[in-house]
This record gives C-alpha cells, sequence and structure tokens, in this order.
C-alpha cells in the first residue's frame, strides 16, 4: 500500500504532520477526522522499492463515471444540505436524516447517493468521509465544509451557511449562461445560413451565371469559388473538418489548451470583462465562505482550484498557494501573481489586517455579483440587436456578391453581347 504525508492542524491551531499507510486518500481523511484534525496537505509517496502511480484507478473510475452520468446539479445540493441542516438542526440523528432525505428528493440520482452515504455513515464513516466517495455530487469545497462543521461541532450551521453559496452561486450561474445563450445560438446559426447559401443556393446561381459570357464581379467570384470547392470536393471537406474539430478538442484538453482557451475567454471583447467577473466573484465567495468557517487558508486554496472555472486563474491560485505556503501574506502572493484585480486584492490586504479576512471577501464578492447582474442587463438589453445586425450583415453581403452580376448582365444584354 502506498504511504501518505500528511500535514494537518488541530482545533488549537497547531500544525501536525507525519506519514500514514492507507489504500487511498480517503483512509487518510477518515483517520485525520477521527483524531479532530484539519487536513492542510496530503501527498502520496510510493512505498519503499515501489514507483508512485501517476493515476489512481480510483481516480480514473470516478472520472469515467462522472462523465458517463453527469454531475448533480448544484440546486439540487442545495436542497439536500438546505434540509439536512433543518434535521440535524432539529436534534434528529444524521443517518434517520439522510434517509428521510433520500426518500424525498426529487433527484432520484442524488437520492440513490444519499443512501450510499447513509449506509456509510452508519458503518463508522463521517460523513465528509462518505460523501467524498461521490466527487461527480459533492465537490472538494462541500466535502471541506461539512467536514469543518463535523469537527467543530456546527454542522448544522455550516450546511445552512452553504446551502446559501451554493444557491447564490447557481444563480449568479444561470444569469451569466442566459447572457451568452443568445450570441452564442446566433453564431451557431449563422454558420449554418451561410452553409446552406454555400451548398444549395449559390450553386443554382453558378449554373445560371455559367451560361453567359460577361465577366463576373470578384466578391462574385470568390463566393463562386468557395462554393465550387465545398460541393466538388464534399468527402475531403468534410474529413478535414472533422479532422480539425477532433485536433482542436484535443489540444483544448491539454494544460496548454486550455490555458490559450481560458485566456481568450478573458480577452473577448464585451463578454471577457463578464466572464472574468463572474470567476472572480465564485473565487471570492468561496474563499470567504471557507475561511469563514474555520477552514486552513492552505487547504482552503487546494480544494477551491476548480472552482473559478478558468486555467488562468487556477494557476494562479496554485501559486498564491505556494508563497502562502512560504510564508508570505496571502495579499502580497495575490499581487505577485498579477491575475487577481486590485480592489479583491486591497480588500485581502485588510482583511488580513483587521482579522476580518471572511467578512472583506464576501464584501468583494458582493460587490462583483451586483457588477456581473448589472453587465447581465446591459447585454441582454445590447446583444439582440448587434446580433441581428451581424447576422444580416453576413446575409446581405453574400446577397449583394451573388446579385452584383444582374448589372453586368442587363447592360451586356443592352449592348448584344449575350452568348446564344
Amino acid at each position: 500500500m502506498p504511504n501518505f504525508y500528511y500535514r494537518a492542524r488541530d482545533l488549537d491551531g497547531r500544525p501536525h504532520e507525519g506519514v500514514e499507510v492507507a489504500t487511498s486518500e480517503e483512509d487518510v481523511l477518515r483517520m485525520l477526522a477521527n483524531a479532530q484534525l484539519v487536513p492542510v496537505s496530503i501527498e502520496a509517496r510510493a512505498a519503499e522499492g515501489e514507483v508512485a502511480p501517476t493515476v489512481e484507478l480510483g481516480t480514473l473510475w470516478r472520472d469515467l463515471g462522472r462523465r458517463w452520468n453527469g454531475a448533480i446539479k448544484p440546486g439540487s445540493v442545495a436542497l439536500f444540505a438546505r434540509q439536512l441542516s433543518t434535521m440535524v438542526g432539529a436534534g434528529l440523528p444524521l443517518v434517520k436524516s439522510l434517509r428521510s432525505i433520500a426518500r424525498d428528493h426529487e433527484d432520484r440520482r442524488l437520492a440513490a447517493i444519499l443512501v450510499q452515504v447513509a449506509d456509510d455513515v452508519q458503518k463508522g464513516d463521517t460523513l465528509a468521509t462518505a460523501l467524498a466517495r461521490h466527487p461527480h455530487a459533492f465537490d472538494d469545497v462541500f466535502v471541506s465544509l461539512v467536514n469543518t462543521g463535523e469537527i467543530s461541532g456546527t454542522l448544522d450551521q455550516i450546511l445552512e451557511q452553504t446551502a446559501a453559496y451554493l444557491e447564490r452561486a447557481e444563480d449568479l450561474r444561470l444569469k451569466v449562461e442566459a447572457a451568452l445563450r443568445y450570441p452564442t445560438f446566433v453564431l451557431v446559426f449563422s454558420m449554418l445560413v451561410m452553409t446552406g447559401m454555400l451548398l444549395w443556393v449559390i450553386p443554382r446561381f453558378s449554373e445560371i451565371y455559367a451560361r453567359f459570357k460577361v465577366p463576373l464581379p470578384w466578391p462574385t467570384l470568390v463566393l463562386l469559388t468557395i462554393s465550387r470547392t465545398l460541393t466538388h470536393n464534399m468527402p475531403v471537406t468534410l474529413l478535414l473538418i472533422a479532422a480539425a474539430v477532433v485536433a482542436g478538442w484535443n489540444a483544448a484538453r491539454t494544460e496548454a489548451g486550455r490555458l490559450w482557451v481560458d485566456r481568450s475567454k478573458f480577452a473577448l471583447p464585451v463578454f471577457g470583462p463578464l466572464i472574468r467577473m463572474y470567476a472572480i466573484t465564485k473565487f471570492a465567495r468561496t474563499l470567504g465562505m471557507l475561511t469563514s468557517s474555520g477552514t486552513q487558508i492552505l487547504y482552503a486554496l487546494k480544494v477551491l482550484r476548480p472552482v473559478p472555472g478558468n486555467k488562468v486563474l487556477e494557476q494562479g491560485i496554485e501559486q498564491v498557494r505556494s508563497r502562502v505556503e512560504q510564508g508570505t501574506s496571502l495579499s502580497r502572493a495575490m499581487t505577485e501573481t498579477q491575475v487577481f484585480p486590485e480592489m479583491l486584492v486591497q480588500m485581502t490586504a485588510t482583511g488580513e489586517e483587521t482579522g476580518q479576512l471572511d467578512n472583506m471577501l464576501k464584501r468583494t464578492a458582493d460587490f462583483y455579483e451586483q457588477r456581473v447582474s448589472a453587465a447581465v442587463q446591459g447585454l441582454s438589453s445590447l446583444v439582440e440587436p448587434i446580433a441581428i445586425v451581424i447576422l444580416g450583415a453576413i446575409v446581405g453581403i453574400m446577397l449583394i456578391a451573388l446579385y452584383l452580376p444582374i448589372f453586368s448582365l442587363g447592360q451586356a444584354m443592352r449592348q448584344g453581347l449575350l452568348g446564344h
């Protein structure tokens, strides 16, 4: 079995470290929870004479299961957290509460998971350990908050705060997606219109113009050439498009590809600032939530890395965590990475100086959330006319290029230049 080197802190903040022989990281988390220790970091190390595997089999199975079944909706998890908070706060046993929620929950996939969680808790696992076995439903942030609530004895309060956090995050996500959905639809529709004209409409005009000896304007020639190339080489064209899509998809899944894609999102006109503010909002609110629950800052930075959903910020968070681990203050580390906005850095510095880091982060998140909501409302009224103009311009340019020869044909008819 592999060795796991861990670092943790007890309830008084004293550091602890050691090496535990276990079958998986979940077993180490369970051991730390039973010892009332809050994990800071856990690293897998090969046993003597063995080579540490680069990817755990359990991780592969979890990833495959997540892709096959899909992640549980955040709204369902938020409802579960609020229900469990109410029941635990009322004094009901944890296992009984879990089974009751599983019977009544509207999301049957989550209900099936909760049955398994209840079984694990009944066998002696902590709630956090049992939840950690289902990462497609409960992410590291949720598990960390539950773990902190169990250790501090404030599980009902932590769950209530977590439910509110998830509900706000889901509401903001839906607003941003609604703002981006219409432009995406217009872009896809424009591509379909262009493809339809190139494959079916323009060839008809090409047949008509081929009967005449009149020279065609260069915009029409370009359009006819593109259409002729696509229609006469359809198998090759489809093969090239499929190869380009597959190559682009594979490139986007690499580390460098994801970084380039996410950096490009921030650089988009109009939508770039919205996407950036949305990611920063998720980072600030999640970090504020974790720190207010008592989660140690290094562990909080570790579990929230994927939360913003952007590789640029993910790398920035990892750099911040590395510098904080070396003794640098959080605000200075954020400044050195040059990824986070100045306002967030200043509010973080103020929070560190006053001992109210969680409150400052939440206030910053509230500010950015208001800006995101205002930006979404502004885009909703701005995007529709812009999208209509773009779509009209694409179709209009193609139609003008097609009908330009009509004027030449009229002149040729008057001069008797038409072929017979």
